[in-house]
This record gives structure tokens, C-alpha cells and sequence, in this order.
């Protein structure tokens, strides 16, 4: 019985892998080494030498995984916590934003509706004065709001309105977040 197996068609520009693959040799023997709160400057240099658009005074830790910088746009006084990890998409963070430790940004997807499967990339996009606590999940295509909390392990597949806080698998709505 003969089966009609559709072939795979990679649809990641070439170019676009040989940057990543660069970044990633540069990254492993320049970046993440320099893991000391001193070093941040260097690895936003770095960044910004890979096209990353950084405001003033953001602090990036040397374990955060940053496939693709030139996708990544962070605001001032933002942070990006040890072991965050970013995918291949758009990724764009406001002003005064924490990104927690291991937590998923996941600003790319591929369409299922194909037996190809082929990849999609989007972005995620994260509001000023907005905190995304340990370990949550972002998926693409998502706007956390301005003043949003997003709870630890929280796994995000809808846009979070602005001043709340959500939790839970997937996230729900929690309470308004009010500031005294």
C-alpha cells in the first residue's frame, strides 16, 4: 500500500539561519560566558552589534536564550531574567517590564493545517510597567497589557488586558491590579 507522503518544505530563509548560526557562535563563546552583573553593558553591546533595539539601562542575563536579536526590542528599565527564553519571532517589550526566570516567550508557531507543517512567526508583545512571573508560557501573536501580571507556570494563548492579573493553565483572569 503506497501512501502519499507530502515532502517538506523548509520555509526559514537561508540567510535568516546563517545570522542565528553566527549569533550562536558568538553568543556561546562571547555572551554567555560573561555571565557577572558587570558584564551586562558587553552583552547589550553584543545585542545591539546583532541588531537588537535595547533602551536605556536594560538588563539582559548572560543565561537568557536570544535566538535571533535583531527580533528583540526591549524598552528602558526592562529585564530579562536568567534562563528566559526567546524563539525565533518578534519579540517587543515596553518600558519597566520583568521577564522572570525560565519563562517561555514563544513568539513563533507553525500551521497545522498543513501536512507540511510549515513555520510561522509572529510576536509577542509585553506593555510597559507589566511583570510575567517565573516559568509562565507565552504564546505567539499575544499582547500582555500595560500593568499586566501574568502568574508563575502560567500558560498565556489570549491577550491579557491592561491592569490585571492572570494565572492558572491556561490563564484566566484573576483580580484587577491596583496600585496604592
Amino acid at each position: 500500500m503506497e501512501q502519499n507522503i507530502t515532502k517538506y518544505i523548509d520555509t526559514i530563509p537561508k540567510s535568516d539561519k546563517l545570522y542565528r548560526l553566527n549569533w550562536r557562535i558568538i553568543s556561546l563563546f562571547f555572551f554567555k560566558p560573561f555571565s557577572l552583573p558587570f558584564f551586562n553593558g558587553w552583552r547589550i553591546f553584543l545585542l545591539k552589534s546583532f541588531g537588537a533595539s535595547l533602551k536605556d539601562n536594560c538588563t539582559i542575563y548572560a543565561s537568557a536564550y536570544i535566538p535571533s536579536p535583531r527580533n528583540l526590542t526591549m524598552g528602558r528599565h526592562s529585564t530579562l531574567g536568567p534562563e528566559v527564553k526567546l524563539h525565533i519571532g518578534k519579540t517587543i517589550i515596553g518600558d519597566k517590564v520583568t521577564v522572570s526566570q525560565r519563562t517561555y516567550l514563544c513568539s513563533a508557531t507553525h500551521e497545522t493545517s498543513s501536512l507540511n507543517i510549515p513555520f510561522i512567526a509572529g510576536e509577542i508583545i509585553i506593555k510597559d510597567f507589566a511583570w510575567i512571573a517565573a516559568e509562565a508560557f507565552i504564546m505567539t501573536n499575544i499582547t500582555i497589557g500595560e500593568g499586566a501580571i501574568v502568574g508563575a507556570k502560567a500558560a498565556v494563548f489570549k491577550d491579557v488586558d491592561d491592569w490585571t492579573i492572570v494565572g492558572g493553565n491556561p490563564a484566566k483572569f484573576l483580580k484587577k491590579r491596583e496600585i496604592k
